[in-house]
C-alpha cells in the first residue's frame, strides 16, 4: 500500500503547470495577441470548463477512474505541444478549450481515485492527510518548475511548454502502475437534467447559500482577471521575464503556507471574519499599487494567498448547509456560477485592460469589486447561521 501511495504521488507531481504558467501570457503577447484577445481566450476555457465538467464526470463513471486520468494527461501533453505551433486566436481558443477538456478530465477524479483506494483497504479516514501531502507535493515540484520556467523561456519562449509536455506524458506509465478501483455505489436515482435544475433552484433561492455564491463570485472576478493580466502588469513595472518564474515559485510556496493555515485561522476570526475580511483586504491592497505601482508585487502574492486560505472556509461554509442527497449537484453547480462569472469578467475585461493598462485596470477591479461587495454583505448578510448538515460532513469537497 506504501509503494502505491508513493506512485499516486509521483503520478500527481506529473499535473503540474508550473514551466506553463510563469509565461504562457507573456508568449500570447510575442504571438501577436493583444490583452483583449488574451482575455477572450482565457474566458473561453472558463466557459469551456463549465460545458465540459458534467460530461467529463460521465465519463469518468463509465472509462474508470484510471482511464479518465490517463486521458487527461495525455490531452494535456498534447495541448502543451500544440502551444509551440499557435500563431492566431483561433489556434490560441481551440487549444484552451481542449485544456479545459483536459482540466476537467483531471479535477477530482484522482482525489475519487485514492478515496476509493483507501475506502476499499479500510483506510478511508487517511484520505485528508494522503490527499494533503499529495497537494504538497504538487506545490513544491511547480515551485522549481516555475523556477527553471523563466530561464527556459529566455533560452526559446516555446521551451517551457516542451517540457511541461513532457511531465505530463511521464503521468501516463505511473498511472497504469497503480491499481483500478471500482466506483462507490450510489443509491441516489439517476440525476436528471430537470431533476438537476430543481434541485440547483432551490438551493440558491436559499438566502444563506444564493447571497453566498454572490458575494464569492465578485472576488472571484478579482482573483481571475489578476491571475489572467498579472503578467503584463508586471512586465509593465519592470519585472523581467527570468523574475517572473521566481515570483511565480515563490506563489505556489505562499500557496502552500497559506492552505495549511486555513484552519487555524478560521478557528481564531470564524467563517464570518474570514469572508468579511475581503472587502477591505483587497479595497486596501489593489487600491494601494494604483499610487505606487511596484505595491502590485506583494498584492499578487497576498491574492495567492488570500484565496487559497478562503476556498476551504467557504467550501466547509456551503457543504455545512447540504444534505447528502444532491450534494454533489450543487457543488458542481456553484462551480459553475464561479466560473461563468470569472469567465466573463476575462472576456469584458480584456479590452479595456488593453485601454487603460493592466496595472490601472487591476487597481479599478479590485476596488470596485470591494465597494460592490461591502454594498452586498450590508444589504444582504452573506454569512448565516443556519445550516442543514447532512450525515456525511466530515470531509470537505472543494468548488472552484
Amino acid at each position: 500500500m506504501v509503494s502505491v501511495v508513493r506512485r499516486y504521488y509521483a503520478y500527481r507531481a506529473t499535473l503540474t503547470n508550473g514551466f506553463y504558467l510563469p509565461v504562457s501570457v507573456i508568449y500570447m503577447e510575442t504571438r501577436g495577441l493583444g490583452l483583449a484577445e488574451i482575455g477572450f481566450v482565457q474566458g473561453v476555457f472558463l466557459f469551456g470548463m463549465v460545458a465540459a465538467e458534467l460530461p467529463t464526470g460521465y465519463l469518468a463513471d463509465y472509462l474508470g477512474r484510471r482511464r479518465t486520468l490517463a486521458l487527461g494527461n495525455a490531452v494535456t501533453a498534447s495541448v502543451m505541444t500544440a502551444f509551440v505551433f499557435a500563431a492566431t486566436v483561433t489556434h490560441f481558443t481551440a487549444i484552451y478549450l481542449l485544456w479545459a477538456v483536459a482540466w476537467t478530465l483531471r479535477s477530482g477524479t484522482s482525489d475519487a481515485w485514492l478515496y476509493e483506494l483507501l475506502e476499499r483497504e479500510g483506510l478511508d479516514g487517511e484520505f485528508a492527510r494522503l490527499s494533503g501531502r499529495a497537494e504538497s507535493v504538487l506545490l513544491v515540484v511547480s515551485a522549481v518548475s516555475a523556477l527553471v520556467a523563466g530561464v527556459l523561456y529566455t533560452v526559446d519562449p516555446v521551451f517551457p511548454f516542451t517540457a511541461n509536455a513532457a511531465v505530463a506524458a511521464v503521468g501516463l506509465p505511473i498511472l497504469f502502475t497503480l491499481p483500478q478501483t471500482q466506483n462507490a455505489e450510489n443509491d441516489e436515482p439517476p440525476m436528471t437534467l430537470r431533476r438537476a435544475a430543481s434541485l440547483l433552484r432551490g438551493q440558491f433561492s436559499r438566502p444563506s447559500i444564493g447571497w453566498l455564491v454572490v458575494y464569492a463570485a465578485l472576488f472571484n472576478v478579482v482573483f481571475s482577471v489578476t491571475r489572467v493580466f498579472e503578467q503584463p502588469a508586471l512586465r509593465e513595472i519592470g519585472v523581467p521575464v527570468a523574475g517572473l518564474g521566481v515570483l511565480y515559485a515563490g506563489f505556489k510556496l505562499v500557496s502552500a503556507v497559506a492552505t495549511s493555515a486555513a484552519g487555524p485561522v478560521q478557528d481564531r476570526i470564524g467563517t464570518r471574519g474570514v469572508m468579511l475580511s475581503l472587502v477591505p483586504i483587497f479595497g486596501v491592497l489593489y487600491a494601494s499599487f494604483a499610487v505606487v505601482p511596484l505595491l502590485l508585487i506583494p498584492a499578487v502574492f497576498v491574492r495567492r494567498a488570500v484565496s487559497q486560505l478562503v476556498r476551504p472556509v467557504r467550501n466547509e461554509y456551503i457543504n455545512d448547509r447540504l444534505e447528502n442527497v444532491g450534494r454533489a449537484t450543487v457543488l458542481s453547480g456553484v462551480s459553475m456560477v464561479l466560473s461563468l462569472a470569472s469567465g466573463t469578467a476575462n472576456v469584458l475585461g480584456g479590452p479595456v485592460a488593453e485601454e487603460i493598462g493592466p496595472v490601472v485596470f487591476l487597481a479599478a477591479t479590485g476596488v470596485a469589486v470591494s465597494i460592490a461587495a461591502g454594498v452586498l454583505w450590508l444589504l444582504t448578510s452573506p454569512i448565516r447561521d443556519d445550516s442543514s448538515q447532512g450525515t456525511d460532513n466530515t470531509r470537505t469537497i472543494q468548488v472552484n
